[in-house]
């Protein structure tokens, strides 16, 4: 089992211990109501590190709010190129859509052992219209993944590969900082590799390789055995806005 931080995954003792349920559509719920969403999920589980939640063309029963661990969430062309659509850790609601019926138009692959509580999918509409208080909050969480969507689309499209990398890193390490209120200057430990890296920006592995090393022989980032280190965080944030020191398009 693979672990983040030196920690594997674990389930806490019920949603009143749960470390991250401020961050999750739970948070909606009061203390007197977290009675309601322990009877309502199905379970809580941990899967292994390449194991999926599901996949593309799949009717899944549950949904999953992701306690601990990283999740990527992908797409498969005709061509066989896989398409990584957001990188999604923990406080993130998967597999829920309006169409509960409807199959999944993505897959949702562990890169790291993770933690999940899961609920029923198709009467999980039920439990919204009882508790609207957790509707407003997981409309909340979808407008924030439209934003992260738009984000890395704009990302993808608008940057040259160097700005592209740069920009991508910044946003998971400041988005890890700020969830685990920790000093944006800490190491942080990510399961992702420089293949994954490159199916979320539409480059290839080498390429991801060679802009790496540039990163960090201009003391901007390093990514080095799973551990990304921020050198100089205002310079990282310069190039990516594209405020470059030179003008060769990578």
């Amino acid at each position: 089992m693979g672990t983040i931080n030196g920690e594997a995954p674990r389930i806490p003792e019920g949603c009143r211990r749960c470390a991250i349920r401020e961050m999750t559509v739970c948070s909606a719920m009061v203390s007197s109501q977290l009675d309601v969403l322990e009877k309502f999920k199905t379970c809580d589980r941990i899967l292994p590190a390449r194991s999926h939640l599901y996949r593309a063309g799949e009717r899944p029963g549950e949904i999953y709010n992701l306690l601990s661990g990283w999740v990527t969430l992908y797409r498969i062309l005709e061509s066989g190129k896989r398409q990584v659509l957001q990188i999604a850790s923990p406080g993130a609601f998967l597999g829920y859509q309006a169409r509960v019926d409807a199959p999944m138009q993505h897959g949702a692959e562990c890169i790291s052992d993770v933690a999940v509580c899961v609920f029923p999918r198709r009467t999980f509409p039920s439990l919204l219209e009882q508790h609207p208080s957790l509707g407003r909050r997981l409309l909340e969480l979808i407008a924030d993944d439209v934003i992260r969507g738009q984000d890395q689309l704009t990302n993808v499209g608008a940057r040259f590969g160097l700005e592209r990398v740069a920009y991508f890193l910044l946003q998971i390490h400041l988005h890890q900082a700020n969830s685990r209120n920790t000093p944006p200057e800490q190491p942080l430990d990510i399961p992702l590799t420089q293949e994954m890296i490159g199916d979320a920006l539409g480059i290839t592995a080498v390429h991801i390789n060679r802009l790496l090393r540039h990163l960090r022989e201009r003391q901007l980032v390093s990514l080095r055995k799973g551990t990304l280190r921020m050198l100089n965080i205002d310079g990282l944030q310069r190039l990516a806005e594209g405020s470059r020191l030179d003008t060769s398009p990578f």
